[in-house]
């Protein structure tokens, strides 16, 4: 009667293991993607080829990293970027600024079919912050490098943050966007100016 007991106690502990196991939380994903409209036609022209982007070691992972308010770094284990951040922040410049200067000739690296470029552009990240109900910030020091000779064309510096009245991650990597597109329009400025001259 007792052994009967025993195995009906562990039958009850193993149904609640495996329902609270299919009950996890879900999975959230998240990404960066081109901010800035095309408002003409795009044309041939300069080709330009944005390298990819290089991050802070802590910050390139596939989980989104918030910071609390002492600046300590908190893994968000439920939410996802849907590929590497490198290479999301490189594919949103490159979108933002073939829109931006209406360029067909503007590529994301990596691109084994691209035989020739005129420009690259190389993106070095200093902070990718994200803080809940604080603000998000992005820092990263920039420059064009002429191909063959890699002789630098223009560089550049930005540093901005948002405020951000929300705890949601949705709304944190909103913001985060928003920089990514200021950052994209300063380099375009200038490499609009550049190619005017």
């Amino acid at each position: 009667m007792k052994q009967f007991a025993l195995i009906r106690s562990c039958c009850g502990m193993l149904s609640l293991l495996w329902l609270s196991a299919c009950s996890t939380a879900p999975v959230h994903y998240y990404q960066l993607q081109t901010s800035i409209p095309l408002h003409q036609q795009a044309q041939a022209g300069t080709v330009l080829l944005v390298e990819p982007v290089n991050l802070p070691a802590d910050v390139d992972r596939p989980q989104l990293l918030l910071e609390d308010e002492q600046g300590q770094p908190q893994l968000q284990e439920q939410h996802y970027w849907t590929a590497s951040l490198s290479r999301l922040l490189t594919q949103a410049v490159a979108g933002n600024l073939s829109n931006q200067l209406a360029l067909s000739t503007i590529y994301a690296a990596p691109q084994r079919s691209l035989s020739r470029y005129d420009l690259g552009l190389y993106l070095d990240i200093r902070q990718f912050s994200l803080q809940r109900d604080t603000e998000v910030r992005l820092s990263a020091a920039w420059h064009l490098d002429r191909a063959g000779n890699n002789s630098t064309v223009l560089q550049g510096y930005f540093n901005q943050a948002l405020p951000v009245h929300s705890s949601t991650h949705a709304a944190l990597v909103q913001a985060q966007q928003q920089l990514v597109r200021m950052m994209s329009e300063q380099i375009g400025a200038a490499l609009q100016a550049q190619l005017a001259r």
